[in-house]
């Protein structure tokens, strides 16, 4: 690591003047009684502060950068010390040099609430610190503080304000801060109106807020007797009156992603009105003009709240739609299909790139056979360019991982299919996520056709090299993984935690998830609908009545331990009441007991519909080195894991997972661990694969199942942030 000059002369300053200089001075000055307990309190705030990273030590190490670092601390030692004696020296009351010391603290107080939370206040601290002088002087002086603030960064000013409530102009004070804190992020526009709501700048605000945040708007108007809806209320800016009227309707919030429509005089308020209480119109009224806000956007123009219509949009497809189909997954196609036989080829499209986190196999193959069937031509380019090429990369994604890209890509002529692959795999280094890249690798793994492979494996290529080229840093580093997993998958020698240094991705060591005594701990969570009772129920047959296994039921949660082998205990809650939140409880009061307890879950399953996946990884401990989804591992889920436990070995599946499949592995990994082996991913899974050919269903199923060694889009994610150290 780079120390500067400057960073190795502070640290020995502040050693140094941080004790010795406090020392000197209070030899030389007499602290009367009245005043000691301000200069403790004073010593008791630097100390919160510099524990802020952890540990006492006189130096306050919240930043990246170690020059930072210096400055920080040396305004909260040297300079704080030096200042309080220098209160101690100045002629002035008993009560006044009270005033004072308080007025410091509080600046500590200050700094120590924002500093660790607030990464952009940490190098303006020196600053705030000089203008607190300043500050303190000017009002000394019965001088006008607002040319300090008038200089000051907004977030230094809004710091420092509480602490000059005495000053002569507060309110011009208050005023300059919210117009810098506004003009930098208008997110704050509505929030702080009310304070200024005669000022004149206040209308013209309050029509930017109806354009950057029309939602915000939105629910100001809504508290009518608030003075910020007021303000909001009396304006007569067209886009603010939308949303007033808006506010107004009963269910507002299902006419609001239409608001552009409305200003543009597109759509009228009856016109959605005349839809919004019909799931199928309202949807149909969706589709069509997110199809619409998507070509405008791909054209450099952004409708409002067209994040807010896409939201919507998947939300309606999958209460009104998908969960529909789902549910009914053991009746009759022309029953469980119903929901879905007035809709377009392009409204199925939306329902399939739409509900990834949700569909099941089945829901989606006879979405994907309506869709292909219902279009005119059933060439799958036209239909992409009917919807623009909206979240193209989506459904190439899910078509790969469900077997339908090969179709799907046969349905037009080879020139054409080639150019959307090449958009598939190309300008990944373009947007804001990881999101395209992780389809891409997620994709790589389910394409058969060796010719797609080659000829992704080439513009994989070709992409690293042009980024090379130009030095674009985040294209290289995406291109080179996707390269290096690519080669992976067909060649079974390439060991990826040596090519992309990264922690070993085909084993887990039985010392790495056995805690200090040698016991190894796994956490189970069920939830309470009726295929969780039956997931439940097929789980514990794997322990009830086992010489191996001792079971202890308790009102909340079951306790399975090992009778033989290591020391290995699976703690699962029961599939209570999910009407009565029941099964939440449990899970809170079991996750409690074992905080309480210092007990750490290595081993984590989730064993329930995709819906319930979020609430799983929500109460994850740091701890969980396997996890097994037992449903969709999406990006936003593998991200959300990997951001509790870096080194995550997660086990997922490209649809609900099966008792008949989940059992098996369950099975090997529990005798793996109570016998003290590592677990190395690939004999495991073929052990796996061979103990359930006498079922072909299972053996069928078992085929969704993704293993850890083979999860390309975790170890993607896993790859890059540690090439780039992002999180």
């Amino acid at each position: 690591m780079r120390i500067s000059f400057y960073f190795l002369i502070s640290l020995l300053s502040i050693s140094a003047a941080g004790q010795s200089y406090v020392s000197s001075d209070t030899d030389k000055i007499e602290i009367p009684m009245s005043r000691q307990l301000r200069h403790e309190n004073i010593i008791k705030e630097q100390k919160r502060v510099d524990k802020l990273d952890g540990k006492v030590d006189q130096f306050v190490k919240l930043s990246s950068n170690d020059d930072v670092n210096v400055q920080v601390t040396d305004v909260i030692y040297r300079k704080t010390d030096a200042m309080r004696y220098e209160i101690e020296r100045m002629q002035a009351d008993n009560n006044t040099k009270i005033g004072y010391l308080r007025s410091l603290q509080e600046l500590l107080q200050a700094i120590g609430i924002n500093a660790k939370t607030n990464k952009e206040i940490l190098p303006l601290i020196p600053q705030m610190f000089e203008s607190y002088k300043e500050g303190m002087r000017l009002m000394n002086e019965g001088k006008s503080l607002v040319p300090l603030f008038d200089r000051l960064p907004y977030q230094a000013g809004e710091l420092l304000t509480g602490l000059f409530t005495k000053s002569k102009e507060p309110g011009d004070i208050k005023k300059i801060i919210y117009l810098k804190k506004v003009r930098n992020n208008p997110s704050q526009i509505i929030q702080g109106i009310e304070m200024f709501m005669n000022e004149p700048f206040a209308d013209s605000l309050v029509s930017v807020a109806a354009t950057k945040i029309p939602l915000e708007v939105y629910t100001y108007a809504q508290a009518t007797r608030t003075n910020a809806a007021q303000v909001i209320r009396r304006s007569k800016d067209p886009k603010v009156q939308t949303i007033v009227q808006l506010s107004d309707i009963l269910n507002g919030t299902l006419y609001l992603p239409f608001i552009d429509e409305l200003l543009s005089k597109n759509l009228t308020i009856e016109d959605i009105r005349a839809v919004s209480e019909n799931e199928l119109l309202y949807y149909r009224l969706l589709v069509k003009t997110q199809t619409k806000y998507y070509k405008r956007m791909i054209q450099g123009d952004t409708p409002m709240l067209a994040k807010e219509l896409t939201a919507m949009l998947e939300r309606k497809a999958v209460d009104a739609f998908v969960n529909k189909m789902n549910e009914l997954h053991d009746s009759p196609d022309p029953v469980r299909m119903r929901v879905s036989d007035p809709l377009t080829s392009e409204e199925i499209y939306y329902l399939m790139v739409t509900s990834e986190e949700e569909i099941y196999t089945s829901t989606y193959t006879k979405l994907y056979d309506r869709m292909m069937s219902r279009f005119s031509n059933r060439r799958g380019d036209s239909l992409l360019m009917s919807v623009h090429f909206d979240k193209f990369k989506k459904f190439i994604k899910m078509a790969a991982n469900y077997n339908r890209l090969d179709d799907f890509l046969k349905s037009m002529p080879e020139v054409r299919s080639n150019q959307l692959m090449y958009a598939f795999v190309n300008g990944l280094q373009k947007t804001t996520t990881l999101e395209d890249a992780v389809d891409v690798a997620d994709s790589y793994g389910s394409i058969t056709d060796v010719k797609l492979q080659n000829f992704l494996m080439d513009q994989v290529k070709m992409n690293y090299e042009n980024s090379l080229k130009i030095q674009d840093r985040r294209g290289t580093v995406i291109y080179n993984i996707l390269q290096t997993l690519f080669r992976s998958a067909l060649d079974t020698t390439l060991n990826l935690s040596t090519a992309l240094g990264i922690p070993p991705v085909y084993k887990v060591d039985f010392n790495s998830i056995a805690d200090d005594s040698g016991k190894v701990v796994q956490q189970v969570f069920f939830y309470g609908d009726e295929d969780g009772v039956k997931s439940y129920n097929s789980f514990m047959g794997l322990f009830n009545n086992k010489t191996d296994w001792k079971v202890t039921t308790g009102a909340e949660w079951v306790t399975v331990s090992s009778a033989k082998g290591k020391p290995y205990t699976i703690y699962a809650n029961r599939p209570l009441d999910y009407k009565q939140d029941l099964d939440q409880q449990a899970q809170e009061h079991l996750i409690q007991y074992l905080t309480k307890n210092n007990i750490n879950p290595t081993f984590v399953v989730h064993r329930g519909h995709s819906y319930h996946l979020k609430y799983t990884i929500q109460q994850m401990m740091p701890s969980s080195r396997i996890v097994m989804l037992g449903s969709c591992g999406g990006y936003q889920n593998l991200a959300k894991i990997l951001n509790v436990n870096e080194d995550a070995h997660i086990i997922s599946t490209k649809q609900v997972g099966s008792f008949s499949v989940n059992e098996p592995i369950l099975r090997a990994i529990n005798d793996k661990i109570r016998n003290g082996n590592n677990i190395e991913w690939i004999p495991l899974w073929q052990q796996i694969t061979t103990s359930v050919k006498g079922d072909a269903r299972a053996s069928e199923l078992l085929k969704d199942y993704v293993p850890p060694h083979k999860n390309l889009g975790a170890i993607f994610i896993k790859a890059y942030r540690k090439a780039t150290g992002a999180m």
